[in-house]
């Protein structure tokens, strides 16, 4: 039985009509989380309807239309202490893109509320990884799970950072004998491309920077590890984690649509693809 928590579930939509995928998945979505307030999360002005009509449910969050107007605003809304704060009534936020899927509400069960964060696994060679590359310190946010007073605290500590890490930049770049007394994990993340580009206003992914940056700055910032991680998502390497499992599917996956040729024999929409 699984256990009801304080969770919304948000899903983040930038066009007027959902592809028969995406409303598939949001289908899976409404059938799976009926114990959880969904939100649908849409630029001012566009109008809903047709997600309505595949959830009556969903409840309506309009945001500026500037914060899904591309994949960097969208990074940038998810580092934004303004989005977090209007799910503060909740503590824990699930984020359900429609190429996600979901097939359990187990939510508990899955490992979904241990963490402050927990995604997918991501492997060396991203999208492009082989059977046999190894996990990279860093989770898919499609389909996770995040704590919200966590991500406010971790937010507010990157703000006042900032300028010390201006100043540490500075100071390694000019006298690198100075690196010897860094840390390599502390030392990797001062000149991690990610978190430069969150600083200077480049692009970044919001995954890598909760995943990865996050956990090193503010230990008390939990990610799950990747074997955790397994059990409530897969992405990449779908057919060598379900062997890990024992053929036990997770709780949900993300980015399904780009591996029909796999998921058509646990989700049916996935035929439609092939």
């Amino acid at each position: 039985m699984h256990h009801i928590r304080s969770l919304c579930v948000v899903v983040p939509v930038h066009k007027a009509v959902p592809s028969p995928a995406e409303a598939a998945s949001l289908a899976a979505c409404r059938n799976q989380l009926v114990d959880y307030p969904v939100y649908l999360v849409y630029p001012e002005r566009l109008s809903p309807q047709a997600y309505l009509d595949v959830h009556p449910g969903l409840k309506l969050q309009p945001v500026p239309a500037t914060w899904l107007a591309s994949v960097h605003a969208y990074n940038q809304m998810k580092m934004d202490v303004t989005f977090y704060q209007l799910f503060t009534s909740y503590e824990f936020l699930m984020t359900y893109e429609l190429d996600a899927w979901i097939f359990s509400a187990d939510i508990e069960g899955h490992h979904g509320f241990t963490y402050d964060f927990i995604g997918a696994p991501i492997f060396e060679g991203f999208m492009e990884a082989t059977p046999h590359a190894g996990f990279l310190p860093q989770l898919n946010s499609g389909f996770s799970i995040r704590r919200i007073p966590s991500c406010l605290k971790a937010l507010d500590q990157l703000r006042r950072y900032r300028s010390r890490w201006k100043r540490q930049r500075f100071f390694l770049e000019k006298f690198r004998f100075l690196r010897r007394w860094v840390s390599p994990a502390l030392l990797q993340v001062i000149f991690d491309d990610q978190l430069t580009g969150y600083f200077t206003g480049w692009y970044f992914h919001e995954d890598m920077i909760w995943t990865h940056i996050v956990p090193v700055l503010f230990p008390f910032f939990k990610v799950a590890p990747p074997e955790v991680a397994a059990r409530f998502s897969f992405e990449v390497n779908a057919p060598m984690l379900l062997q890990r499992q024992q053929g036990v599917l997770p709780l949900g996956c993300h980015a399904w649509a780009k591996f029909p040729a796999f998921w058509q024999s646990y989700i049916p929409a996935a035929k439609m693809l092939l």
